[in-house]
């Protein structure tokens, strides 16, 4: 559902590209590529809410697990991109389409501390504890670059830019629960197992940025750029041992990135 809910809006963007690119079929056009090394504040949350009959008293809908966990990292990334910049006939003003895929160096963690309550509103603490790990498998984008050449005082001149596109990212989730067999809490002397569980969703968001840019010669330039990724979710649905457990993972993410273009 998700997927065709984007699928339309980027079929629009391609095709209000291949619209401005035939009009600008006399403006000078450029194919470029490159690399830069960026700092990326990200952040994930993985909710969990479940309904249980942890203890025999107790019917399925009296006992409430709902709890939630947020993570955050300052990873580095590399990033390495491709596209063509167009020339429009307004003096000064382009317009670009890039893609692009991003490598990150860290690890997002956190521990789901996990509260039951009662409907009376007792509470139950250390209910369905995990630990759970998100690390980024492949991330890729397309935006969209448009922006102006700037003179100051006549002798230097740069690029002001804004970033608007789409970003899929494909992120490996692994949580880790200790059950007591067919129960989810131990009696003394009991001996408890770990159970893991992974998930590879994919997640979209919408990438709203800025940049600079200056030419270092004719062919390349170095770039400053700062984006704002939109947060997204993956939901999903499960049942193990009578437990009934609708959760979500979401993330977003604001990056600073300096790139390094060369342009053919």
């Amino acid at each position: 559902m998700k997927t065709n809910a984007l699928a339309h809006p980027l079929q629009i963007l391609i095709g209000v590209l291949l619209f401005v690119l035939a009009c600008s079929a006399s403006a000078e056009g450029m194919f470029y590529f490159g690399s830069g090394i960026g700092l990326e504040n990200f952040k994930a949350r993985y909710d969990k809410r479940a309904d249980t009959d942890l203890f025999p008293t107790l019917s399925l809908n009296d006992l409430v697990f709902n709890d939630r966990d947020g993570g955050d990292g300052t990873p580095y990334s590399l990033n390495a991109f491709t596209g063509i910049r167009i020339g429009l006939h307004a003096k000064g003003l382009w317009f670009g389409i890039q893609t692009e895929t991003v490598l990150r160096s860290d690890v997002i963690e956190g521990r789901l501390a996990g509260v039951g309550k009662t409907r009376d509103g007792y509470e139950i603490s250390n209910l369905l504890e995990q630990n759970w790990t998100l690390r980024t498998d492949r991330d890729r984008s397309l935006v969209v670059r448009v922006g102006t050449v700037v003179s100051f005082l006549g002798m230097l001149d740069f690029s002001p830019y804004v970033v608007a596109g789409l970003r899929e990212i494909e992120v490996a989730f692994e949580r880790s629960i200790e059950i007591c067999g067919t129960k989810l809490v131990c009696q003394p002397g009991e001996q408890s197992t770990t159970t893991t569980e992974r998930r590879k969703p994919s997640l979209r968001q919408m990438v709203f940025g800025l940049g600079i840019e200056k030419f270092i010669g004719e062919k390349t330039s170095i770039s400053l750029e700062a984006r704002y990724n939109s947060e997204d979710d993956d939901s999903w649905e499960e049942s193990t041992n009578d437990i009934s457990t609708p959760s979500s993972l979401s993330t977003d993410s604001y990056d600073l990135a300096l790139k390094f273009s060369v342009y053919l």
